[in-house]
């Protein structure tokens, strides 16, 4: 069953996130500028939109084990596709555990604290406070990343690690044990993109790179020039 309520919560994060990343891909690309805190914490505040949304869901629909293998098979292969993707074409910011690397652990383990509600909150508290508290850190191996351990002079296009992300996510999973969706009917363009933002996730980049290219002419050469 779906909520509209939470397919609408989606799709105000599916606006915020198409409008930051036409703005990072205007930059990287060498168009605009782009810094300050504002900059730092907007797709942080995106990403945590979604994470938190995705634990509220699982808390709230309880899929099946059968169901759930099936989107974590899903997941893993997107997350698998977007490595490749970037370590060919931008080798140097390849993507090793991003966002859907996140949601692919993220909701197995989150199935898990399903048989666990009253420790969902302090779980998630502290797994968000030790997470602030790696990232702060720097050893000299790769192997930590996906726990949120970043090794010296680390760069990549996308980074959301377990810790402290899976603290937002398990957050969401205690607020869907008391506050439910009510299922009330909705028509709104909101409504529709929350509901297809995996889709949304996959395309946007190709769609807003042709969009930029044709303000700025020169794109997709960018592109091309980068194997050569």
């Amino acid at each position: 069953m779906r909520y509209p309520e939470i397919d609408l919560a989606r799709g105000i994060a599916v606006v915020l996130m198409l409008v930051y990343h036409i703005f990072f891909d205007a930059y990287y690309f060498g168009k605009i500028e782009l810094s300050g805190a504002f900059w730092y914490y907007f797709p942080r505040f995106i990403g945590g939109m979604f994470i938190f949304i995705s634990g509220y869901t699982l808390s709230i629909v309880k899929p099946e084990l059968r169901r759930l293998k099936k989107k974590v098979l899903k997941l893993a292969t997107l997350a698998a596709i977007i490595t490749a993707i970037t370590y060919a074409f931008v080798p140097d910011k390849v993507v090793v555990f991003g966002i859907i690397h996140f949601f692919t652990f993220a909701t197995l383990i989150g199935y898990i604290f399903l048989k666990f509600p009253k420790i969902q909150l302090p779980a998630g508290i502290a797994f968000f406070i030790m997470g602030l508290i790696l990232n702060q850190k720097r050893v000299d191996t790769g192997m930590l990343l996906w726990i949120g351990l970043m090794p010296y002079s680390f760069s990549t296009l996308d980074y959301y690690p377990l810790l402290p992300w899976l603290g937002i996510f398990l957050i969401g999973m205690f607020f869907g044990n008391f506050v439910k969706p009510k299922g009330i009917k909705l028509d709104l363009p909101l409504i529709y993109l929350g509901r297809n933002s995996l889709k949304i996730y996959v395309v946007q980049h190709p769609v807003i790179i042709l969009f930029l290219h044709v303000i700025y002419g020169d794109v997709i050469q960018q592109i091309l020039n980068i194997g050569e």
